[in-house]
C-alpha cells in the first residue's frame, strides 16, 4: 500500500478541530435580565445596578435590571427558579432568598439548593440600627436602656416581613427580652424615609438608602447587626459604632448579596459570569464605589460560596426554630 502521510496529517486535524470544539465555551447571550427581589433604592438595588453596568462593560452583554418586591425575597427567588436556564434570567439573592425564607415559609415554591446553580458572591451588606435625629438614646447600649424603661413605646421599621432586617433586630430583641414593635414596609427606602420624618423612631436597614438622611442628620447610626470584623473599617459611617454581638455575643447576623443562575444553567455561562464578577470585585474603582454605600466585596470560588449558602440556611434553622433565650 502506497504511504499517504496527507490522508493523516488531515485526520488528525479533523480530530483536533472536533476537540477544539468540544471546549469551545458557550457565547453568553446578548442580554441578561437580573431580578432583584426588594424595590427600587435599597441596598440590592443600588449594588446590582453598579454591578450591572461594570459586567455590561467587561462581557459586551446587555444587563436589563428588573424589581420584584415581595414575600422577603421570595416572589423573585421563584420567578427566576422557573425560568428557562439560559443565561438570560438571573437572580441578585440574598441572605433572605437563600436562607431565611425557607424556614419561615413552609409553602415557599422553590428549593434554594436543588433550584438553583450560585454564580458568584457579590458583597456583605452592612445591616445597621438606625434613628431618627430626635431619638433620646445616642448609641446602642442606651438605645438597649431605653427601650428595657419604656417598652413597647417604640417602633422600628424595616424593608419588610422576613427580611434579614427584621429577623436580626428579632433575634437580638429576643435575646436581650426588648419590646419594640416591628412595622413592616415595602423596601428600604420608605423605612428610612418615616424614620427621619418620626413616623417609627428606629430603623433597620443598609447603609446606601440611610445615606441621603445620614448626609443631613434626619437619621443617626446606633448599631451593627453583621459579625464583627476588620473588613468595615474602610466605611466611616461605622467607625466607632457599637456591633450587636458587642451586647450579645450570638445575636450578629451576616446579610450578603450575590449572584444565582436556575439549576442547569451551562456552565460555560455560569463561569463566564463568574470570571467577569471576580475581575470586577478586585478592581479598586468598583471598591471606591461600593464602599460608601456600606458594602464590602465577598471574593470567593463558587465551591467557596456554595458551602457559605449551606451553613448559612443551617444558621437561619436554628436561630428561626430555636426558642428565644433572653439575657437580662
Amino acid at each position: 500500500m502506497k504511504y499517504t502521510p496527507f490522508k493523516y496529517i488531515g485526520a488528525g486535524l479533523t480530530a483536533l478541530c472536533v476537540s477544539i470544539t468540544a471546549v469551545k465555551a458557550t457565547p453568553l447571550p446578548d442580554q441578561i435580565s437580573v431580578i432583584v427581589p426588594f424595590a427600587p433604592g435599597g441596598a440590592v438595588d443600588v449594588l446590582t445596578r453598579l454591578l450591572t453596568r461594570q459586567l455590561a462593560t467587561e462581557t459586551g452583554t446587555n444587563f436589563i435590571v428588573e424589581n420584584k418586591p415581595g414575600a422577603g425575597g421570595a416572589i423573585a427567588a421563584a420567578q427566576v427558579a422557573r425560568a428557562k436556564p439560559d443565561g438570560r434570567t438571573i437572580l441578585m439573592g440574598t441572605t433572605n432568598t437563600h436562607g431565611i425564607n425557607t424556614h419561615l415559609n413552609p409553602q415557599l415554591k422553590y428549593d434554594p439548593v436543588k433550584d438553583f446553580t450560585p454564580i458568584a458572591d457579590v458583597a456583605e451588606n452592612i445591616v445597621i440600627l438606625a434613628a431618627n435625629a430626635n431619638f433620646p438614646a445616642q448609641n446602642l447600649t442606651e438605645t438597649i436602656e431605653l427601650l428595657r424603661k419604656e417598652p413597647g413605646k417604640y417602633s422600628f421599621g424595616s424593608p419588610g416581613i422576613g427580611s434579614v432586617h427584621q429577623m436580626a433586630m428579632e433575634q437580638f430583641k429576643d435575646k436581650l427580652a426588648l419590646d419594640v414593635v416591628h412595622v413592616a414596609y415595602k423596601g428600604a427606602g420608605p423605612a428610612m424615609a418615616d424614620t427621619a420624618a418620626g413616623n417609627v423612631q428606629l430603623v433597620m436597614a443598609g447603609i446606601a438608602p440611610a445615606m441621603p438622611f445620614l448626609q443631613d442628620k434626619r437619621i443617626k447610626i446606633l448599631g451593627i447587626a453583621n459579625p464583627k470584623s476588620d473588613m468595615f473599617s474602610g466605611v466611616k459611617e461605622v467607625a466607632n459604632i457599637q456591633y450587636f454581638s458587642d451586647i450579645q455575643p450570638e445575636t450578629a447576623a451576616q446579610s450578603w448579596i450575590a449572584l444565582f443562575a436556575p439549576a442547569g444553567t451551562d456552565t460555560s455561562i455560569v463561569n463566564q459570569l463568574h470570571g467577569a464578577v471576580q475581575k470586577i470585585l478586585t478592581s479598586d474603582s468598583f471598591k471606591k464605589e461600593l464602599i460608601p454605600m456600606g458594602m464590602v466585596p465577598n471574593i470567593s470560588s463558587r465551591d467557596e460560596f456554595s458551602t457559605k449558602v449551606q451553613e448559612n440556611m443551617a444558621f437561619w434553622k436554628k436561630t428561626i426554630q430555636q426558642p428565644a433565650t433572653t439575657n437580662q
